[in-house]
């Protein structure tokens, strides 16, 4: 009987912490500050980036030929994080960039366009690819766009190139070796260096997009739902933690 009892009061307890788990737990997040369920991460996973708009930009398919892209403009809102999502060759690429490289970009931008409009321009490919300079930038990837389950943190160039007498403002992402794990039976051991072109107006366009004004309502936007999401788990916690109110009794 005791022994009976025990596992009782044991079994009890265990339904008491369960349950006072899951009403506390932190609920999971995604980069648009909605809730993520158990199916929709195992079959979607979570969401890293708020894909803002969208972007035409060139990259080389397989036999080396410039190819449009309609690409899209992604910010993480936890690492403050931007760049753009595209597709090279075979595989979907993320790349991403912190505020500092972002503002290297928009100033590169600023000075192609400059020496576009002065005929300021060299034909050396060599020299040119690399005249705005280099930073630092992380490169996701993977062959299915919702399972980028490689990455590479890497250097990138910002410069021009002439194809075909026409100058275009370039961005030359270094190939650089994985260095994701778990990533089971499929391994990627490296990527190959991704340079994506934009014409004059692509250009424009993209270090508009990548302001860290446009930046800054998107990270408003998910502050507010995330503390939207704490105040409900601290209501919830008080409702449930609330004494229940005695009931009167009366004599007959």
């Amino acid at each position: 009987m005791k022994k009976t009892l025990k596992i009782a009061i044991l079994a009890a307890a265990l339904i008491s912490i369960s349950t006072t788990s899951v009403l506390f737990a932190k609920p999971k997040i995604d980069a648009n500050g909605e809730q993520v369920g158990f199916w929709k991460e195992l079959f979607l996973g979570k969401q890293k980036y708020v894909e803002y708009d969208d972007i035409e930009l060139q990259t080389n398919n397989v036999f080396q030929q410039q190819k449009e892209r309609q690409s899209t403009m992604i910010y993480n809102p936890v690492s403050k994080k931007a760049g753009v999502s595209t597709y090279f060759q075979t595989m979907f690429f993320n790349f991403v960039f912190s505020e500092s490289e972002r503002e290297l970009i928009i100033r590169a931008v600023d000075s192609y366009i400059k020496d576009f409009e002065n005929k300021r321009l060299i034909h050396n490919n060599n020299k040119s690819t690399k005249m705005y300079g280099s930073g630092k930038c992380l490169a996701e990837y993977g062959t299915v766009k919702i399972m980028m389950n490689h990455e590479s943190n890497t250097t990138f160039k910002a410069g021009y190139r002439f194809e075909k007498k026409s100058p275009y403002f370039v961005i030359s992402v270094k190939g650089a070796k994985d260095e994701a794990k778990n990533q089971g039976t499929y391994t990627v051991k490296d990527f190959p260096t991704v340079t994506m072109y934009f014409t004059r107006a692509q250009a424009k366009d993209f270090a508009e997009k990548l302001s860290q004004d446009q930046l800054d309502v998107l990270q408003a936007e998910y502050d507010a739902k995330i503390a939207g999401w704490q105040n409900k788990i601290i209501q919830e916690k008080d409702e449930y933690s609330a004494p229940t109110p005695e009931k009167d009794v009366y004599e007959e």
